[in-house]
């Protein structure tokens, strides 16, 4: 009697060690996977810092949208401050890639940026995104997602509508001094020259100008002015300065979208009214893609978005769709030929990518107008569908 319950003892002993055990040789849940992080370096401080937050708010909605996770992995967002400025933008890109082992990075903004760091990304293998267009000359690194499309492709149709829908034949351009809007600015030229139009004069600004004055001065006579100016406040002082001249030649401009927040649009009043500009989106678009996002951008904003914002969140959907699509692999060889693959619809509208990386969207043409009292841009009065850089091979 005694030896039965000496064994029965024993078994039970036996049977609570191994229940014991069992979480952790097998029965237990599998380890937390690694998260997938993901950089930002956004324009949080420097001449256009209020462009920043605008671009981090569009991120962290997508992440929000997923709950921070794709393909059952974590993700985690670091963002850096490019302080508007090329040398930092690279300092925080070596930082983000070298010290917090990120394989994917949205931004920074300024095409300067995009070449000074294309090499160093093409040789560690990181999928960077640009926020607002892109430089042709980092194409050949094979690492940038260059979207809407390159600078001078986003503005070439806008040079041409100039010309064969305005009906101007001379034009004076007035972009400043950095590469992102000196490709912008000449896209234009070259679209407004090859429909037949003449550029009488190209004037260069630096970077953070006070003062346009001696430029306006300097007009010869044309048909039109197009401004190509590094944000929100350079274009409202520009404008205002202008019209301060007494300047009679009509204006048009590019990245109106992007230019004409409703912050803008609000300090420039009626002297916005009328002028014609290439968006590469307008909050307005008539899609139930578009109107959800708008709608969820104003619950966690307060205001519309302007392209900023949705350029962001479209390029970080573009990375979960890739995500997705390669099982949660961040590796840039996985990652890369996945997003190229891709055609989805998004709130600005059809997305595909060229074999380089560069996107093919819509272009659109704007104006600023009053509604009720609101100044706000308007919805589109021009459409260019599925811009795609002519220097690319079919």
């Amino acid at each position: 009697m005694k030896r039965k319950k000496l064994l029965s003892l024993i078994s039970s002993i036996c049977l609570i060690s191994i229940v014991g055990v069992l979480p952790f040789v097998g029965g237990c849940a599998p380890p937390e996977k690694e998260p997938i992080k993901i950089g930002a370096i956004l324009c949080l401080t420097g001449v256009v810092a209020e462009l920043g937050p605008k671009f981090q708010a569009g991120i962290e909605l997508a992440l929000e949208e997923a709950n921070y996770e794709v393909a059952g992995r974590p993700i985690e967002l670091i963002v850096e401050d490019s302080a508007t400025d090329v040398t930092t933008a690279v300092e925080k890109f070596k930082k983000l890639v070298d010290g917090d082992k990120v394989h994917i990075v949205i931004g920074p903004l300024m095409g300067d940026s995009h070449l000074a760091m294309a090499p160093y990304a093409a040789e560690k293998k990181v999928l960077v995104t640009s926020l607002i267009n892109g430089m042709y000359e980092a194409v050949k690194y094979r690492t940038y997602l260059i979207y809407p499309t390159t600078c001078m492709a986003q503005t070439y149709p806008f040079g041409q509508y100039c010309h064969d829908v305005l009906g101007y034949n001379t034009m004076i351009t007035i972009g400043a001094n950095y590469a992102g809007k000196i490709a912008y600015a000449n896209g234009a030229a070259k679209g407004f020259e090859d429909a037949g139009g003449t550029v009488v004069d190209q004037l260069w600004p630096d970077v953070g100008t006070p003062d346009y004055s001696p430029f306006i001065a300097a007009f010869g006579e044309a048909d039109v002015v197009l401004y190509a100016l590094e944000g929100p406040g350079p274009v409202s002082r520009f404008i205002y300065q202008y019209r301060e001249a007494g300047k009679t030649m009509p204006l048009v401009t590019i990245t109106q979208d992007g230019d004409y927040t409703p912050e803008a649009l609000a300090e420039l009043g009626d002297i916005a009214l009328g002028i014609p500009g290439e968006s590469s989106y307008p909050w307005q678009l008539d899609t139930a893609i578009n109107k959800k996002f708008v709608a969820a951008i104003k619950a966690k904003t307060g205001v519309v978005p302007s392209c900023s914002e949705q350029n962001a969140y479209t390029m970080a959907k573009v990375v979960l769709a890739g995500l997705e699509a390669t099982g949660g692999d961040d590796s840039f060889d996985k990652l890369w030929p996945a997003i190229l693959a891709l055609k989805i619809d998004t709130p600005q509208g059809p997305l595909s990518f060229t074999p380089e990386g560069v996107a093919i969207t819509n272009m659109y043409v704007t104006q600023a107008e009053k509604v009720d009292g609101e100044y706000r841009l308007s919805a589109p009065i021009y459409t260019v569908h599925a811009v795609r850089d002519w220097r690319l091979p079919e």
